[in-house]
């Protein structure tokens, strides 16, 4: 399992909407229901090499796309102060991001278990929208 896969993977288990998820690459591939299927990764905000955000993409089996997601990590979980080992009188603190420089790795900080609990939240919070909407049609359809 890639680097990417493994951090996607602690964000996806803390996740009460991501059900039965597979890893391939950099991805994690999900079901939402019978027709909606999810990607969620690590996406570039303009420099190549930092993944300085989650995006959410999810597609109808029959239709395509629905609609994409791209929110960036200090917006859900902060600045992070760096690591002793790049520590800056200059500057000591960091937009969280995973880099890559010989191999990936989060840049000057790990994340801690409430930085990928709220991770996981702002996921679900964008994929709820979509499952509230797919519970809505079928209690329509039923009607």
């Amino acid at each position: 399992m890639t680097f990417f896969a493994q951090e996607l993977k602690k964000i996806a288990d803390r996740s009460e909407l991501i059900c039965d998820p597979k890893y391939v690459g950099r991805v994690c591939m999900f079901r939402l229901s019978d027709d909606i299927t999810g990607k969620m990764e690590f996406a570039t905000e303009g420099v190549q090499g930092n993944f300085s955000a989650i995006k959410i993409t999810l597609f109808n089996r029959k239709e395509g796309v629905i609609d994409t997601q791209k929110t960036s990590l200090v917006d859900i979980i902060g600045m992070k102060p760096l690591g002793k080992d790049r520590s800056s009188p200059i500057r000591s603190e960091t937009e969280p991001h995973i880099w890559i420089y010989g191999k990936e790795e989060w840049y000057g900080f790990t994340p801690t278990d409430e930085d990928y609990s709220a991770m996981a939240q702002s996921a679900d919070d964008y994929i709820g929208m979509f499952a509230d909407l797919e519970q809505d049609e079928t209690m329509d359809m039923g009607m």
